[in-house]
């Protein structure tokens, strides 16, 4: 299956989880499961058709709570406590 076989809306999921968290209700946990599951296979096509967006894809992580499905950037939930500890620690001024 080829990267136009999706819908356009899918590119967003990952340009919007790239930048901050975005949560989007499925309605059900089965519906949930699905579509993370189509969220990676876009991926898989995106990364086979050298897609200009797999650097941004490549840096989202898809996760699921309850019937939600979850895209952050890649190490978001341990940023705040790095960049905390950066400050503590006299390697920044300011948390950013």
């Amino acid at each position: 299956m080829s990267v136009k076989h999706f819908s356009p809306t899918f590119l967003d999921i990952y340009r919007l989880g790239s930048e901050k968290e975005f949560i989007f209700d499925c309605g059900s946990e089965k519906a949930a499961y699905y579509m993370r599951w189509q969220l990676h296979k876009l991926r898989r096509e995106m990364r086979k058709e050298n897609h200009w967006l797999t650097p941004v894809a490549e840096t989202v992580t898809i996760s699921l709570s309850g019937t939600s499905i979850i895209a952050h950037p890649r190490d978001s939930n341990i940023e705040e406590k790095l960049m905390k500890a950066l400050k503590e620690q006299g390697l920044r001024k300011e948390v950013i």
